[in-house]
């Protein structure tokens, strides 16, 4: 013990473990050994030590509590429950117990269980300021913002002065809307001395930052809110306040929906900050040096998570057909823990991984690869880094997808594009950055071999004769518009089911509330329950029909269900985001099922959903055609790409500015 307290934990370690093995089993000893392993940051050692006595530790709550805590240290979840719940059952009013089972299922999304067990664990400690902070925390997590400000108010009153608690409650007042309140406390907080990070911002940000987060939730509830704060910031930047970094509006603005002139100023201001960023260490990067090399296309892929099953097929699929003599692949995933496995489906091409890395090591380590192309897959998804295209790792950066219109001042040359995506007129906006358009699709796809369902209607919990609606779609893309209008197709609709991809806890709560605000009743949304790629490409068989989200299209769930032999129906924008799905579908030659306005396209629905003879017509037709279409002739495409990639380097290499251009069909 002397040693432990004179900051010698490996001495203490060895005394008790010496003591151990002169008195195997003692409870004491075991557990003062797991103590100091744990802070020798060995948990797995201390799970060990604890469970040579687990019967005398789990002969009472205390004991039970510390084993639940050492099994959850060590991933083992549903041993720490069943710890906890036996902790409960010797004590069901031990905080301890309580506050460490509340967490769990925090963790788990299962707020009402959470909040359930940080209320009674409060209600065992009331004198404790941990059990308020954790029953805050759990209003926070499940956004009930109003009741976490009315507690934390009172938590205030019998803890003045409380670091933590004022924090948490600045940050409720802001998600609140409550800004007034809000900033003066956040500014009494600076400076104040915390065991933890305070909220940092001011209240507008915090609200900002909060409630983007909550639409990856589908929870849409300060959607107008927050719409305009946005709006209030543009009018700022337009009178010459300094910008700010807005990627969070720039992926999440059509779902507000902001209008594309509004997304290109926020482009503009997000860009103006990340250029301004401190230079990255060590030589400048240098056009002309990469420009002189000879040799193939060097082009470089900002790719997805590599455990993004369906984007890492694609790409392979494309990468696989390219020219290798004149090309060369170099792919930048962001994998978080990777593995070398993963990569495999990528071979022969060079995969580095670089979510380990900030953006100015990134930068450095892609600018040893000396690319001519650079081209970004990522805008849109959690894996875009926008700040190192800002900072340019190639003679030539591509986007693409990107939004037309964007400044020349950008870091993007060009936007690779096609004709349906940017049309010559109408709805162009007259890009001021170079655009290549392909001349059927930018999406394309191999054709996976049709499958059979992976499970029966039943199995799925459709009803026998129900009409299947699908709407996969990331939880991103699903927006409170297009969900109105699902709604009102179930409406006029009452055998058919919404069938939805298999989003998270929270997600599906939020569209289940939703549903039932709009009158449908809760049986009628359907959530895929596919754990695998295989799995959720032969369910996919089951659905009679797929609806395309209307702000930001679907694009892989709307190729997926193709594949499978599901026709689709979209609605073709104004916006880049809201044109994808008419891309795809016309190259599928199902020009017929793209609605130029958003009543069409309820009509399309309506109709199809009406007569099941003509969907089935449709749904034969889709069999016999797509495998056909351009969509799927990936070898075509491919030499369209490659085209594109000459075109760029080529002018590049020449010294010529980059010119927009409209490629033929091979």
């Amino acid at each position: 013990m002397d040693a432990h307290e004179n900051g010698d934990p490996v001495r203490a370690l060895l005394a008790f473990e010496t003591a151990l093995a002169l008195a195997p089993g003692n409870v004491q000893a075991s557990s003062a050994c797991a103590t100091l392993l744990f802070e020798l940051a060995r948990p797995q050692a201390a799970l060990a030590c604890l469970k040579t006595v687990e019967q005398q530790l789990l002969a009472d709550a205390e004991g039970a509590t510390n084993l639940a805590i050492a099994a959850s240290a060590c991933g083992e979840r549903e041993a720490a429950k069943n710890y906890l719940d036996t902790a409960l059952l010797r004590d069901a009013g031990h905080a301890r117990a309580l506050h460490h089972l509340a967490l769990i299922h925090a963790q788990d999304g299962q707020w009402h269980e959470a909040i359930e067990l940080a209320t009674r664990c409060l209600a065992a400690a009331p004198h404790q300021d941990g059990a308020w902070i954790t029953v805050a925390d759990m209003l926070l997590g499940a956004r009930r913002h109003a009741e976490a400000a009315a507690h934390l108010d009172k938590a205030v009153r019998q803890f003045p002065g409380h670091a933590l608690l004022s924090g948490r409650l600045a940050l409720a007042l802001a998600l609140c809307g409550d800004f007034e309140q809000s900033d003066p406390l956040l500014a009494s907080l600076a400076g104040m001395p915390s065991r933890e990070q305070l909220p940092a911002g001011d209240a507008r940000t915090l609200f900002s930052r909060h409630a983007f987060d909550a639409l990856h939730d589908c929870d849409w509830r300060e959607q107008d809110r927050l719409l305009a704060l946005v709006r209030h910031e543009l009018s700022a930047l337009r009178m010459g306040v300094p910008s700010r970094d807005m990627r969070q509006a720039l992926v999440c603005g059509p779902l507000l929906p902001l209008d594309d002139d509004e997304m290109q100023q926020i482009a503009r201001a997000t860009w103006d900050v990340l250029v301004a960023q401190p230079t990255t260490p060590g030589r400048p990067f240098s056009a002309a040096d990469v420009l002189r090399r000879q040799g193939p296309i060097r082009i470089g892929i900002a790719a997805r998570d590599l455990r993004d099953e369906a984007a890492t097929a694609e790409l392979a699929a494309q990468l696989a057909l390219y020219d290798s003599a004149r090309f060369e692949f170099y792919i930048y995933a962001p994998t978080p823990q990777p593995q070398a496995v993963l990569a495999q489906a990528l071979a022969p091409h060079r995969v580095i991984e670089i979510a380990h890395f900030n953006d100015n090591e990134a930068i450095l380590r892609i600018r040893l690869d000396r690319l001519d192309i650079w081209l970004d897959l990522t805008f849109g998804s959690l894996a875009w880094r926008p700040g190192i295209a800002a900072r340019r790792v190639a003679p030539v950066q591509v986007q693409h997808p990107g939004w037309h219109g964007q400044d020349a001042q950008g870091p993007f040359e060009y936007t690779l594009s096609d004709v349906f995506m940017h049309p010559a007129s109408g709805t162009d906006n007259k890009p001021r950055n170079a655009l290549v358009r392909l001349p059927h699709t930018c999406w394309p796809a191999s054709l996976a071999p049709a499958g059979t369902p992976g499970l029966t209607r039943r199995q799925a919990g459709f009803p026998a004769d129900a009409l299947v609606l699908c709407a996969f779609a990331p939880a991103l893309h699903i927006d409170a518009h297009s969900f109105g209008v699902w709604m009102r197709v179930l409406a006029a609709l009452p055998d058919a089911v919404l069938w939805l991809p298999p989003l998270g806890r929270m997600a599906q709560a939020n569209l289940r509330r939703e549903a039932q605000t709009a009158g449908i009743k809760e049986g009628r949304l359907c959530f895929a329950t596919a754990s695998t790629r295989e799995e959720r490409l032969d369910s996919l068989a089951l659905a009679d029909l797929f609806m395309d989200t209307l702000r930001i299209n679907a694009r892989q769930d709307l190729l997926d269900a193709l594949r499978m032999g599901v026709p689709g129906i979209s609605c073709a924008g104004s916006g880049m985001a809201a044109r994808a799905g008419g891309s795809i579908l016309l190259a599928a030659g199902l020009g017929d099922c793209v609605a130029d306005t958003e009543a069409a396209y309820v009509d399309a629905v309506l109709r199809l959903g009406r007569d099941r003879a003509v969907l089935q017509q449709l749904r034969e037709r889709v069999k016999a055609e797509v495998a056909t279409a351009p969509l799927f002739d990936l070898p075509a495409r491919v030499r369209e790409f490659e085209a594109a990639w000459i075109w760029m380097a080529d002018r590049a290499r020449a010294g010529w500015p980059p010119e927009s251009v409209d490629l033929p069909a091979p």
